[in-house]
């Protein structure tokens, strides 16, 4: 005599595989995003630009000098190798989302707060020995630096 559920429990078992299979790979792909060919592929102004609302912010970094040492990811993502990938993976997809389901005819974007935190970070890491003289800027409720420094990057 066969209990009830014995056979469907057998059939259960593989859900969590199957699960945590699927959960592995998506975390392959997400981290996939920093390989140096696809994430060459998935960044600067032709990438970016993709994007209609992105427009005037590709058109500025490409008369800004920034565009000589520094890509749209250099200054927008983490350079943490995985919080970075997911950064990367979170924002892009907030940003379509945002773009092309909610509000399909907005012609501009905006920076969060986190990656307004994400891109002051990066502005300390490359400008380390200037910023070591003067500080975090932000700190105490300060400013961040593209306060000030606002058309450096984006002209």
């Amino acid at each position: 005599m066969v209990k009830e559920g014995v056979r469907s429990g057998g059939t259960r078992r593989r859900y969590p595989v199957w699960g945590a299979a699927l959960l592995g790979a998506a975390l392959l792909a997400v981290l996939a995003l920093k390989l140096p060919p696809l994430a060459h592929l998935m960044d600067g102004p032709a990438f970016c630009g993709l994007c209609h609302v992105m427009q005037s912010q590709v058109d500025s970094y490409l008369h800004a000098a920034h565009r000589e040492a520094a890509s749209c990811g250099d200054c927008h993502l983490p350079h943490d190798p995985v919080w970075g990938a997911f950064y990367k993976a979170y924002t892009g997809t907030r940003d379509v989302v945002a773009v092309a389901v909610l509000a399909p005819e907005e012609t501009s974007v905006a920076l969060s707060p986190l990656g307004a935190r994400v891109v002051h970070g990066n502005c300390r890491r490359c400008h380390g020995e200037m910023t070591a003289l003067i500080g975090d800027t932000a700190r105490d409720g300060g400013t961040y630096c593209f306060t000030c420094h606002r058309y450096a990057p984006h002209r």
